[in-house]
Order: C-alpha cells, then structure tokens, then sequence
C-alpha cells in the first residue's frame, strides 16, 4: 500500500473513524489492529522478521525487569537481544554482500541467497534495542502487556521509515485514548499536504534528473553533476522530511504526537550542526547507544574521535550495502573530527582579522561551506559504487566544470516548464523553512479568518494537484529511506 495513494487515504479515513467511534478503552487495540493490518498489506512474510524482533525484544526486558537475576545475568540477556536484532538486520542486508566479497578474495563462487529484506526492518530494529537497553538502565519498566508492546513496535504511521520513537515518548502517546479535536485534525491534515508537496512536486520532479544524471554520468560532465548533486541534496531531504511529515500528520489526527525528524539541516552551520538537524532519531539513538558507551568525550580527545568515526562507520553500514556508504558515513566522520581540532585555529584566525562571527554574512558563509560539504558526501551516498562516485567528482571539478555538453539541462528528462515548477516549488520550501524558524506557520494560520484559511488550503492542494510528477502508468516513486 503505497503511502501516497487512494488506498492510503481510504485506509487513514477508517483507522480514524473507527478510532474515534469506538470506546475509549478499544481504541489502542484498533490502533494495534489497523497496524497489523496495514504491515499484512506488502508482504505476510514480512511478519516473521517482526514477529521475532517484538517477542525477543519484549522477553528479554520482561526478564531484566522483572526477574531477580545477578547483573551479569541481565547484562547476558541484554546481549543475546542486541546480538538477536542486529544480527538479524545485519544478515538480512549483508548475507549476499559477504559472500560476494568471500567469493573476490578466495577465489570461489557463491550462489545468491535469496534472503527476504522485510520493509521497516532497520527501523524497528533499532527501537526493540533502545527499549531493551532502556529497560536494563532502569530508564524504563518492562511493559507486561504484550499487546501494548505490540502496538509500541507495529505503529503504522512510522514502521516503514521512522522517525525511532523511544518507549517512553511514544507509548503514554499510544495507549492513552485521545478525544476528537477538529482543530488537530485540520493542523495534521495541513502537516499531512506539506509532506506530499514535498515528496511529488519536489522530490519526485527531482529525482527524473537525478536518475538520468547519476545512472548515466559517463555521459555528463561539470556543470551537469554539479546540478545533479545539488538536486539530489534536496530530493533526499524533501524525499525523506516529506514522508515524516505524512506519518506525524496521519498521526496527529489520531491525537498522537511524534517527533519531529528534521529541524531544517540546511540552515546547519557545521557539520556537527547538520547532525542536529537532520534525521534526528537517528543522530541521538547513535549518541545514545553507541557513543556513550563507547565512552563519549569522557576518555580524552583521541578516545573522543576515534568514538566519533566508529558512530559514523556504523552508520553508513546501517544506511546501506556498499562501500559507497561506509565511504559516506567515513566522510562524514572525518568532517566532524577536523571540524574540532580546526575550531581554536580558526576562531584565533578569525580574532586576528577583525571578523564579526555575529554578522549575517558570517552565518551564511558558514551555512553555505556546510551545504557544500554535505552535498559532496551525498554523492557517494546517491552514487552506484565508491568508482562511481569518485569518477563522478572528478567530472564534477576537473573535466571543463562550467561546460555543458551537447544536451542542454532541459533535454535531461525535465523540459523548461518542469525546471519553473522545480524552481517555484524550491523557493516556496525556502521561504517556509524561514519563516518556520520564527513562527508556529500552522497555528498562526488557524488563527486568520475562515476565508483566508480556505483560500490557502484550496490553492495548496490545486497546486500539488496540477504540479505533481505524474504521467502514463504513474506510480509515485518509492520513498528514499524506504529501503534502508
């Protein structure tokens, strides 16, 4: 059930209708069952990845919680649940990778295994581990209720692609019934048309250049990967915050309140400022989990960075299969660490010449040099392979960069009208971005006029009617982080 369609709509329209009949004591378990419902709709199979992860996870802590064990006992069970989850994502994702590399270096050929990748898998993964590890820290006491814990895991509007909720922000949210509000559902179904905006008139518009570029760049050179790696910084980000922005509008109108993935990462002014920003459940479960167990910046500046590389290794190995993504996530890595040990340099450097770190063009210098960064390492991370990616950097910025060649930018699958509606839609992003960062734009609409409300709502959903990217056979593009 692709979340951008009919049956999406028509499936959210029951799930809230039945939700809100229904007594309020009911409503979790018709919660729980629409969820099962709606995972059962790709893949039955799928279940028995989900299933182990829920009763592995819910047991383990149960035990820890519950039982009077020795701490080295608990810390056993403890294991054997991480060990469980993250062995399972990791052969889901990497058997056939592994035996392939096996196979370079032995010299013997290995058959392919098909192996099942069950959609959300990456994702609830990580919540079953920080609600195990959680659990053992005493943050938070087993829930008894294996339903409950069902529904913790199998909520439907985030188990494809998150955001990774944490038990104790997202259960008081799941199991205390919520009451009808008319106002909340115009602000999610208004949170819930910003996120399609996002993903059909920009990100899929986007991503027809993209694909041409980056699944031909043989052909192209300079100025036409340069834009291709621009747009692709954005289709990423409009891809992935648009469908976060449907899942917390979808739920929102349940009364249900998630956190918010993205605080504009493209207004970062460091690399370490993005990794605030962007994918936000993601950054602060690796800080959570894996840096400040591995000891965080308590051991010293040498121990501090090799625990900032090893967060970053694992997260390009979490993100996908490839080198490609270890080569990401390493440059990323690598950004952070010279970040902090070029920070006292600089800030003297600065000193010594009189700049004003408080002036606009400061920041925007800054922002600008980040966005660039980021954009560099998005193309290993979109490239087919690292060779890929290197070639590609180097058509970039040493082949004739500023030479087009014989196919203009408006024969690369977007002609000159596609290019003003990408171009529009940018900018309006732009300008709400800006003023989302002084002002709560969907309260502050609620309070105009009735007219004025409906103006824009009428006119926001004309334009994402006549602009979004369809055509013969139109099937909406298959979301980014979907297959992480």
């Amino acid at each position: 059930m692709p979340i951008i369609s009919v049956s999406f709509l028509l499936f959210v329209a029951a799930a809230f209708l039945g939700y809100f009949i229904l007594p309020l004591k009911i409503r979790p378990y018709w919660l729980l069952a629409a969820s099962l419902a709606f995972y059962g709709c790709f893949d039955l199979r799928y279940f028995i990845f989900f299933l182990f992860s829920v009763f592995s996870a819910y047991f383990a802590a149960y035990y820890i919680g519950t039982r009077a064990v020795s701490p080295i006992g608990k810390k056993c069970v403890l294991a054997v649940a991480v060990l469980l989850n993250i062995g399972l994502l990791a052969v889901v994702k990497y058997l056939n990778y592994s035996l392939s590399l096996i196979g370079m270096l032995t010299g013997r050929d290995f058959a392919v295994v098909s192996v099942i990748v069950p959609l959300g898998i990456a994702f609830y993964s990580m919540q079953a581990v920080s609600y195990c590890v959680d659990v053992y820290r005493g943050k938070n006491a087993p829930e008894r209720n294996p339903l409950n814990f069902l529904l913790y895991m199998s909520y439907f509007p985030i188990i494809m692609q998150g955001p990774i909720s944490r038990y104790d922000q997202l259960a008081p949210e799941l199991f205390t019934p919520h009451k009808f509000s008319f106002e909340r559902l115009k602000s999610g179904m208004l949170l819930f048309m910003y996120g399609v905006f996002k993903k059909i008139v920009i990100a899929d518009r986007a991503a027809i250049f993209v694909n041409q570029v980056f699944g031909n760049y043989n052909d192209y050179q300079g100025f036409e990967i340069i834009i291709a790696m621009v747009l692709y910084t954005i289709q990423i980000y409009t891809d992935f915050s648009g469908c976060v922005d449907i899942s917390r509008g979808v739920s929102e109108v349940l009364g249900i309140k998630l956190i918010n993935n993205f605080d504009h990462p493209y207004f970062a002014v460091s690399i370490k400022d993005f990794w605030r920003r962007w994918h936000i459940s993601l950054s602060t479960w690796f800080r959570d989990y894996i840096y400040i167990p591995l000891g965080g910046n308590r051991k010293g500046k040498l121990r501090k960075h090799a625990n900032l590389f090893i967060v970053f290794l694992v997260s390009g190995l979490w993100h996908g299969v490839g080198v490609h993504y270890i080569v990401w996530g390493m440059i990323h890595g690598f950004y952070q660490i010279f970040g902090e040990l070029t920070a006292s340099p600089r800030d003297k450097f600065y000193e010594k010449c009189g700049v004003n770190k408080n002036t606009f063009s400061f920041k925007f210098g800054r922002q600008l040099t980040t966005f660039v960064l980021v954009t560099v390492a998005w193309l290993f991370f979109r490239a087919d392979g690292f060779i890929a990616g290197c070639r590609m950097l180097r058509s970039a910025f040493v082949l004739n960069p500023w030479v087009l060649t014989d196919d203009s930018l408006f024969e690369i699958g977007l002609d000159g009208k596609d290019w003003n509606v990408l171009l529009l839609s940018i900018a309006i992003l732009l300008v709400v971005s800006l003023l989302q960062g002084k002002y709560s734009l969907r309260e502050e609409l609620q309070k105009q006029t009735c007219w004025f409300r409906y103006t824009i709502y009428i006119l926001a959903l004309l334009f994402i009617s006549i602009f979004g990217v369809y055509g013969p056979g139109y099937n909406v593009s298959q979301f980014i982080y979907m297959q992480f």
